[in-house]
């Protein structure tokens, strides 16, 4: 027997709510894949690039993953970045001052340092001060910004020093000395490197574009839902 179409605007309008709210999920995260496909290649694309000696080194701008060549010492001051977990163990991330020949002051991230049997036992980790060193490693820009000044209490001069944010306006303060305003992160296998995990993105183009599925397929439900309610008798009988 054929049903006639009666149309329910309650219905029909929570329906194109969410189809529209459906569709342009999946779009956006089309949109990510793309854009994650093209910072890949970015980065891809850095890798193949020569290091930049510090002299070179611009402080403004995209530079995330640019490769870079320092000479000089590792020196004293070093800052613990806290909360970081590597192969299940608690601990900090070394973040320690590097005197290029320049005269240039870096800020380099050597790795994971694992925490002591408590938060009072000081963290041990190779020392590498004043050590004639020729290191590679990479800019890190987080969020893309430059590490900008805080609320949170002046850094003090003994080192090492636990901190919830690595802070290069603060470490200027407490070296007298002006630093490089982005981290560095050093490569694996270079003076001073300790373990590390640095994903390189936290979602693959893949992943995203079977989300983008997911939404799609909601949508197209929703609106076979729609077409279902709206041919059904029962649903309209007064």
């Amino acid at each position: 027997m054929n049903r006639a179409f009666r149309f329910n605007w309650r219905v029909t309008v929570f329906s194109v709510l969410c189809l529209a709210g459906f569709v342009r999920l999946g779009i956006w995260q089309l949109e990510r894949e793309v854009e994650k496909r093209e910072l890949l290649a970015q980065k891809a694309h850095r890798v193949s690039l020569p290091s930049l000696e510090a002299a070179k080194l611009l402080e403004e701008g995209d530079l995330e993953g640019l490769p870079v060549r320092l000479v000089g010492e590792y020196h004293e001051p070093v800052l613990l970045l806290d909360n970081k977990v590597l192969k299940g163990k608690v601990g900090f991330e070394a973040h320690q001052l590097f005197r290029d020949d320049t005269g240039l002051l870096f800020l380099v991230n050597r790795g994971f340092v694992p925490m002591g049997r408590t938060r009072e036992d000081p963290p041990k980790f190779p020392k590498v001060h004043h050590e004639p060193a020729d290191i590679r490693g990479r800019i890190y820009q987080p969020g893309n910004q430059i590490l900008l000044l805080n609320d949170q209490n002046p850094l003090t001069t003994e080192f090492p020093i636990i901190v919830q944010q690595i802070d290069v306006e603060k470490m200027n303060a407490a070296v007298g000395k002006r630093i490089y305003p982005f981290v560095i992160r050093l490569e694996a296998g270079q003076l001073g490197a300790l373990p590390r995990y640095w994903p390189g993105t936290v979602m693959s183009p893949e992943t995203h574009r079977g989300y983008a599925i997911q939404w799609f397929s909601m949508a197209l439900a929703v609106l076979i839902a729609w077409l279902f309610f709206g041919f059904s008798k029962d649903l309209y009988r007064e």
